[in-house]
Parts: C-alpha cells; structure tokens; sequence
C-alpha cells in the first residue's frame, strides 16, 4: 500500500509539473516576430493544453479506482481489448460508407439508408467510448508489465509509468523555411477542422513568401499523460503509446531535455523512440498477444537443397519477362529528400519546389496520396530515422543507421535506453558511434 501512494505522489507531482510548465512554454515570443507572425493566423485552431492535461488527470484519477485486474483474467483483458478495437473499426467503416452516401449524386433510398447508418454507428460509437477507459488502463498495464520485464523498472516501479488517453483525429501546424528544412513553428490544432480550414490556414502562412506551410495528421503527443489518436490498430496503438512513452522517459533525462537544441537531437530523440517503440511493443505482444507475432518461415532442408541445386532448362530463345520491383515508398522519398536537400543547398528554391510537385505526382500515381510535398512536409517526416532509407537518413550524418547499429551492439535494450538518454550533444553520440565502429 506504502509503495502505491508513493507512486500517486510521483504521478500527480509530474502532472502538476505540467501544468505548471505548459503556460510558460505556450507564452514564449519569438524575438524575430516569425512565430507571432505564423499565430496570427492559427491562434483561433491552437489546441488548448492546459485543459486537456486537466481533463486528462481527472480521467486518469478516475480510471485509477477501476481495479479491472481484480474483476478480469488476463483471458478476460485480451477479449476486452480486441472486442474494442473491432468496434472502432466497424465505427470508422460505418464513416466511410455514410460519408460515400452523402456524397452520391446517384444514391437511392437515401433517408432511409442514412438513418440506419446513422443508427448502427451511434450505438458502435457508445458501446466503444464506454469500453475505452477499461482499454487504456488494460493496455497501460500491459505495457508498465513489459517494461518491467524489459529491466526499465527502479525497485518495481517506472519512472514515469505508462499514462495516456485516446482521441479522435488530430491535428498539427508545421511551417519551415523556404530555403531549408527546419521547423520555424510546430503548434498543434484543435480537432475537427475541415480540408477548406486546413488549406486557408496554410495558404494565409504562406502569404509570406519565405515560408512553407504543411497541416498534419499525428498520432501521438508526448505530454503527460500521453494524448494517443484512436485506431482499430493494435500494432500501431501499442507502438504509438510506447513511442510517446520513451519521450516522457527522455524528457525528465539530458536526451529529451535538448530535444530541439539542435536537429540532429530532435532527429536523435526520434529515432531512440521509435527504436524503443519497436521493442517494447515486441515484448508487449511476446507477453500478451502471442496470437499476432510473425510466423518464421519454416524450410524443408529437402526442399531448400532442390531449389538451389537443380537450376530449370530454359531454351534460349524463350525469354521471360522480368518483373518490375514493386514500388518502394521510403527509398524514393530519401532519393526525394537528397535532391531537394542539393538543390536547396545551391539557392535553387524555385526547382526544389517544382521537382517536389513532379515526386509527388509519382507517389500519387503508384497508390501514396500526399496532399501537399513541401519543405514542411521534410521538416515534419525527416525527424524520423528509425528505418533504413527514410527520409532524415540523409547521407554524411545518417544517424538512424547509427543509432541502429548501436541499439544492436548493445547486451540489452535497458543498457541502450541508458546508455544514450544521459547525453545530451552530438560529440557524446559520435563518440558512443566511433566505440561501436572500431570493434
């Protein structure tokens, strides 16, 4: 019981923490006048959060008392989670196909089919909303488990526990320069704006010809607790939460303190989170969802030896047609990012722009469908470098493959996780990068 309060006292002292920090940062004035400039346009959509932190705790304290291990097995929690998740994706199905009826032209019957949509969506909406407090303490706790079991625990406890609370779309404001990749502004916006409100938003910030705008779906926000974007997606939900935890773990320690001192820590404190992500939610799914790990492939020697050994006759003058490798989204982007970044470098800002439409033609026509290619949008995705060939894996730096070969010279993922969270320059990284490459 002791231990209990001790770890109440943690959690209300970091949350009234804050509370208390949110204000000042949200009041700082950009002594160049380009974020005042860039909130005189998005002041009226900035997320409030504050509130939401407030309302976050209350939910928090409240889904403290529910005790659902006490009334579930853990047979019991998996069926509650997976039966909320096909409830979110039927809901965000029954969307689709009534967003589809209201837009045909040609649609018959359509009161009546709208009021049966209508009707099966509003009880999906609250059999999942009444559900979703018991979800997140589930899965919460799955998650605190795996960590503890992953050696990240201090006397049993961690140091912050897992919190977070799930919300529809949302939505943030990226804006960086024209001449180079930066993010001049990232300010979050509140939800349920519409494509007419995204795009005048944009269009007014680039009413000023040096800047380049870009509004965002995100899928998490690292405040305390963690907001997490609802999705009938296990794999992406525990990934998400697990990412946007690795940030509270980093933000009380050097790394996440200097998030932005710099891009290469803004890239290095992403690229640690998705790393962590990644194992975590491995553990997560080991412990408690076995059912969705990969398979291994398993290999009949018998058959491996046959496929290797006895090649098949082809007569010359039969020719088959080679397939064309199917499209790889990541590799084209960082062939994207390089050229952009060249031409960028050289003050070609007009070509990078229009090399930029002419890429995002081809991710459209091969099945990506990206609104808007621009140096916001780099800004936004090239702090990512977790995987091989994406977009902040730029050549000459090439953190994430670093950082990837690090993680994996390490014995254990709570020695990576300590070994990088405590420095805080980029000369620590090289170092740690240099120790690794020279055995």
């Amino acid at each position: 019981m002791n231990r209990l309060i001790g770890v109440e006292r943690i959690l209300i002292s970091l949350l009234i923490l804050t509370l208390l920090v949110l204000p000042i940062s949200g009041s700082n004035v950009d002594p160049s006048g380009e974020l005042e400039q860039i909130r005189s346009y998005s002041r009226i959509y900035e997320f409030d959060y504050v509130s939401w932190t407030a309302s976050a705790l209350a939910r928090k304290l409240i889904q403290g008392g529910l005790n659902s291990e006490r009334y579930l097995t853990e047979v019991g929690k998996h069926n509650l989670v997976l039966e909320y998740l096909d409830l979110s994706s039927r809901a965000n199905q029954l969307e689709g196909e009534l967003t589809n009826l209201l837009t045909d032209p040609g649609q018959e019957n359509r009161v009546e089919l709208e009021r049966d949509l209508r009707a099966e969506l509003g009880e999906k909406n609250s059999q999942r909303k009444s559900l979703a407090p018991y979800v997140e303490q589930i899965l919460q706790d799955q998650i605190n488990t795996a960590l503890v079991d992953l050696g990240m625990s201090v006397g049993g406890q961690l140091l912050p526990p897992v919190l977070y609370r799930s919300e529809p779309n949302s939505y943030a404001l990226i804006v960086s320069p024209r001449d180079e990749i930066r993010q001049s502004a990232n300010l979050m916006l509140v939800r349920g704006l519409d494509l007419d409100q995204i795009i005048s938003l944009e269009e007014n910030i680039e009413k000023n010809p040096d800047l380049s705008a870009l509004v965002v779906g995100i899928g998490g926000v690292g405040l305390y607790p963690s907001m997490i974007i609802e999705s009938p997606n296990l794999d992406w939900l525990v990934h998400v939460i697990s990412h946007e935890w690795t940030h509270n773990y980093l933000t009380i320690r050097p790394l996440g303190a200097f998030y932005g001192a710099s891009p290469e820590l803004t890239t290095i404190n992403e690229t640690v989170a998705d790393l962590s992500a990644d194992e975590i939610q491995r553990r997560v799914f080991q412990l408690f969802y076995p059912e969705f790990l990969p398979t291994e492939p398993e290999i009949n020697p018998s058959e491996s030896l046959l496929e290797t050994e006895l090649e098949p006759e082809i007569s010359p003058q039969v020719q088959i047609p080679l397939e064309e490798p199917p499209f790889d989204f990541r590799e084209q982007m960082h062939i994207t990012r390089l050229e952009v970044d060249r031409l960028l470098s050289e003050g070609s800002i007009t070509e990078a722009e229009t090399y930029m439409e002419s890429r995002r033609g081809l991710f459209w026509e091969n099945g990506y469908y990206i609104r808007k290619l621009n140096q916001a949008y780099f800004a936004f995705h090239g702090s990512y470098a977790a995987d091989p060939g994406g977009a902040a894996d730029e050549e000459g730096a090439d953190l994430g493959s670093q950082l990837r070969m690090l993680k994996a010279a390490a014995p254990s993922y709570r020695d990576f996780m300590r070994q990088v969270a405590w420095k805080w320059r980029l000369e620590q990284f090289e170092k740690l990068f240099e120790s690794v490459s020279s055995k």
